[in-house]
């Protein structure tokens, strides 16, 4: 770099220097200030907000849905040729995946044949 240039690349730190580390005091004075706003404004009235309106409603949700599965009759399953089709297959497929898994990861020592190369 040319010596003009180093001496305002110089000039520049040395004038932004200020400038930066302003900037930074700055920054971290308004995340003090946001964070002890946060703690002093929104987390109670976050809190207030909670416990007044929406724990009721949720405990009252909650109720509300107990008291509808006690009183909701349980029908009886009745296994018909459907399921036991479904169940072949669903044996059928947990076979093929082991064996395509077996085949896969197994070692097999006659995998590498040397080529006999007849040189005359």
């Amino acid at each position: 770099m040319a010596k003009n240039y180093s001496r305002e690349l110089a000039d520049l730190r040395s004038a932004g220097g200020d400038t930066v580390s302003n900037a930074g005091r700055i920054l971290a004075d308004a995340a003090r200030l946001a964070a002890r706003y946060s703690r002093n404004e929104i987390a109670p009235r976050a809190r207030n907000e909670y416990v007044e309106h929406l724990a009721p409603l949720v405990a009252t949700g909650l109720a509300a849905g107990r008291r509808y599965l006690r009183s909701a009759p349980v029908p009886k399953k009745k296994s018909g040729l459907g399921s036991f089709i479904a169940a072949g297959f669903a044996v059928a497929l947990v076979a093929g995946v082991a064996y395509v898994a077996w085949q896969t990861l197994r070692t097999d020592d006659d995998a590498w044949v040397e080529d006999e190369l007849d040189v005359d």
